[in-house]
């Protein structure tokens, strides 16, 4: 009897384990991957002549007014790409940032692009996010940046804006 109550309890607590393992988002774990983010000024950016993105509307969202300022721009700065963005919600907005930010790349004789690094739900639970990031590209190649904006008022409620950059040679 001692045996089978025994059992009971180990098998109720491994439920449990599982249970919690399987309740723990997976994007919080990469809303906090920090690799390559680094610190800098907006106007020690400025310095580098960035290249800002374009933006045409929001064509691409069933709700509007979420995002009230957005920005994304990269630089050169040597062999490292910089890549700097914000995303601003307004007073109700309780997730910001961005969904996806996918760094593309091309030979310079090529005409498509190939994605080179991803990183996905770079965000603050909050109104405001901003975007600070480097990393060491290869030489002979063009570099751009796409990007979605995200801001999320309840579950429902959510606006998204796609953007890309020009491209940088390096």
């Amino acid at each position: 009897k001692g045996a089978k109550k025994m059992k009971k309890i180990i098998s109720i607590t491994l439920v449990v384990i599982v249970i919690l393992f399987c309740a723990i988002p997976t994007s919080a774990l990469a809303a906090n991957n920090t690799e390559n983010d680094v610190y800098f000024t907006q106007e020690e950016f400025e310095l580098l002549n960035p290249i800002h993105a374009e933006y045409k509307g929001n064509a691409n969202t069933r709700a509007t007014g979420f995002i009230t300022d957005y920005d994304l721009a990269i630089a050169k700065s040597g062999t490292k790409l910089v890549i700097s963005g914000y995303t601003y919600g307004s007073s109700d907005v309780v997730k910001c940032g961005f969904k996806e930010i996918v760094i593309q790349r091309r030979t310079n004789s090529s005409s498509s692009w190939s994605n080179y690094t991803t990183y996905e739900d770079l965000y603050s639970e909050s109104t405001r996010y901003t975007l600070k990031k480097s990393l060491t590209v290869a030489t002979g190649y063009q570099y751009r940046v796409t990007a979605i904006h995200y801001a999320k008022k309840s579950l429902f409620s959510t606006q998204k804006i796609e953007v890309s950059t020009g491209y940088l040679t390096f």
